[in-house]
């Protein structure tokens, strides 16, 4: 993806500082915004005590990553005695052409397969055993499918919102998820900028997974519904969330046992401030236990703001943030700004995952 040179806005804060109207966005253009799941909250009992609703703002990402935004306000150059030409060679003017890709949508397909709980005891079976495919059929491993549907990579409403389509270090970060069931286990989950929500549904199904079918410490559930894991997938761009949200109900499982973990959708925009009422408004004052994120480093003007973030939500006693970092060419940040930030706001870090011929790093950071 090409970066602008322009210096992005100083104050990001600034530009959702006040609620606005509801988007009609990209993704609105192909299908209704899914209304299942939402981030306000239904006050039936007036007399309760339930937090003020958070409204949704209208944000996208390209208003860090161009100066005022992709578009540019044609008339106001004319105004100002330019004559509005959109092929303008300011390196500014960049209008979406709709006739460039007919069909800019694509559907992802994922297929994990997960370790079963006994796989120690299975590996063992295998050294002292010839018949290893006897052995393996009669311990199936298990597998979840997840179908997101995105724009492609390629398609020109991603310089727009980068979040509407998939990116590699993602496909990384499922590894070690995979790798990593017990991660999710009856845990508090949140992904920062979720985009189409890969990773945080691949969390939510995991602890589903993890809950029902331990052999080792199966969790019954209780016969109010009381789930033993929740995840939260978040993203702060309005067309991404459109998406999200649609990607969230199309991964939903088919079955009633593997429901036990609850899942939300809601718009978090980076910072202190707007953290703090994203943690007492949405989470209810309870922070997370694991942070989940992937390519979400493109622009120097985020990462303190994630990092105030991190700060505000994850618990401090025993909370990990997981963070896959692929590197570009063409986005000037590096993975070191990223790791000294982190570290100016108190914690530490361990590489966990690499590859170095693609250039993606997965990174844990916890408080030290």
């Amino acid at each position: 993806m090409a970066v602008s040179n322009y210096p992005p806005p100083p104050i990001i804060s600034e530009f959702f500082s006040q609620p606005r109207p509801a988007p009609t966005s990209l993704a609105q253009q192909d299908k209704p915004q899914n209304n299942n799941i939402t981030m306000k909250e239904d006050n039936t009992d007036s007399t309760t005590t339930t937090p003020p609703i958070l409204e949704e703002v209208v944000w996208r990402d390209d208003l860090i990553r161009w100066e005022g935004g992709l578009n540019v306000d044609i008339k106001k150059k004319s105004d100002d005695g330019d004559d509005g030409d959109e092929s303008s060679d300011d390196g500014q003017s960049f209008l979406i052409d709709p006739f460039a890709d007919p069909d800019p949508f694509e559907m992802f397909h994922f297929d994990f397969d997960l370790p079963s709980s006994n796989d120690n005891n299975q590996q063992q079976v295998l050294d002292d055993t010839d018949n290893k495919d006897e052995v393996n059929n009669n311990n199936p491993s298990r597998s979840i499918s997840l179908q997101i549907r995105g724009y492609k990579t390629d398609a020109e409403q991603i310089w727009q919102s980068t979040g509407l389509t998939l990116w590699r270090a993602s496909h990384y970060l499922c590894e070690y998820q995979v790798e990593h069931p017990e991660l999710f286990q009856n845990k508090r989950v949140l992904e920062l900028g979720a985009g189409l929500g890969l990773n945080g549904i691949l969390a939510w199904r995991l602890s589903c997974t993890a809950c029902v079918h331990d052999d080792e410490s199966r969790v019954e559930t209780s016969s109010s519904d009381e789930s033993t894991s929740e995840v939260c997938i978040t993203d702060g761009d309005s067309d991404a969330l459109v998406h999200l949200r649609d990607n969230i109900e199309r991964n939903r499982p088919t079955t009633t046992a593997d429901s036990t973990s609850k899942v939300s959708c809601h718009q978090l925009i980076w910072g202190k401030d707007s953290s703090q009422k994203f943690l007492q408004h949405i989470a209810h004052n309870q922070k997370y236990h694991v942070l989940l994120a992937s390519d979400i480093i493109y622009s120097a003007v985020i990462v303190q703001p994630l990092w105030e973030t991190v700060h505000t939500l994850l618990e401090k006693e025993g909370g990990v943030f997981i963070m896959a970092y692929a590197r570009r060419k063409k986005v000037p940040v590096s993975i070191d700004l990223v790791l000294e930030t982190a570290v100016e706001w108190g914690f530490g870090y361990e590489l966990v995952k690499e590859d170095l011929e693609d250039g993606i790093w997965v990174y844990e950071f916890r408080f030290r």
